[in-house]
């Protein structure tokens, strides 16, 4: 079944029983279609899986996809103490009990692809700790996070997950060694310790952008994306309009 057969039957469902189930009238928003919400999820989800390193944490768009599931959630449970309640008066009939399975499939889906965008931030967060501890700075109590590049539980895990780490390496063998060879992010010797994402890896990127805009390259090369063009570039040329939404990784 298609996503919008999925939204087309969750919105005639709040439609028809919109007199019926009076008493949840205040929550037909709650069931309401929110195509957008969904795609946009998508979209973080494929570029994050796509892109070699973090992108910027979608701050407003998981908070919406995590009031809507919670409003959602909340429904069914409340639609199942509904059809309990009045299931021996005919009010509810078996469509009822069919359309709230719907409705449990589209917060399936939008799990599901919330699941797989915060597994493909902590797979890089496990692989680059080091080097995003470094990039990145505890926020200060009370301060705005909507820009911030990891969110506050992200950044709970990762400095978590490097003192176990550091402990495990320290327990292993660091404790054995000079002292002077036991730092993790060690730098000097022109040899970096810290591993990074490889920026340089080239990347299947189609524009989005309904004007045409040019890119710099390397030695002075421009290279111009054209709307729903596809072109293989560099990441790290790429990155900036990735952010901004002009281009999707693919």
């Amino acid at each position: 079944m298609s996503t919008t057969n999925i939204d087309d039957i969750i919105e005639d469902f709040a439609e028809q029983n919109r007199h019926t189930v009076k008493r949840f009238k205040s929550s037909d928003k709650a069931i309401s279609s929110n195509v957008n919400i969904y795609d946009e999820l998508v979209k973080a989800m494929l570029n994050e899986r796509m892109a070699p390193d973090l992108l910027p944490y979608q701050h407003k768009l998981i908070n919406e996809v995590l009031t809507k599931l919670s409003n959602q959630q909340q429904y069914l449970s409340d639609s199942h103490e509904y059809g309990d309640t009045n299931a021996s008066s005919g009010i509810v009939d078996g469509d009822f009990k069919l359309q709230l399975m719907i409705i449990e499939t589209e917060i399936e889906r939008l799990s599901y692809m919330l699941r797989l965008y915060l597994r493909s931030r902590l797979s890089k967060i496990d692989k680059y700790t080091i080097h995003y501890i470094s990039e990145t700075s505890k926020p200060e109590e009370g301060s705005q996070e909507d820009t911030s590049l990891v969110s506050k539980q992200e950044m709970e895990y990762m400095h978590q997950h490097f003192k176990i780490l550091t402990q495990l390496y320290n327990n292993s063998f660091l404790k054995k060694m000079p002292h002077f060879l036991t730092y993790l992010d060690d730098t000097s010797g022109g040899q970096s310790m810290i591993s990074k994402p490889p920026v340089n890896n080239h990347v299947f990127v189609k524009s989005v952008s309904k004007k045409p805009f040019v890119i710099s390259l390397d030695e002075d090369e421009d290279l111009e994306l054209t709307e729903n063009g596809i072109y293989v570039v560099k990441y790290k040329f790429i990155k900036p309009y990735v952010e901004l939404g002009d281009v999707v990784l693919i």
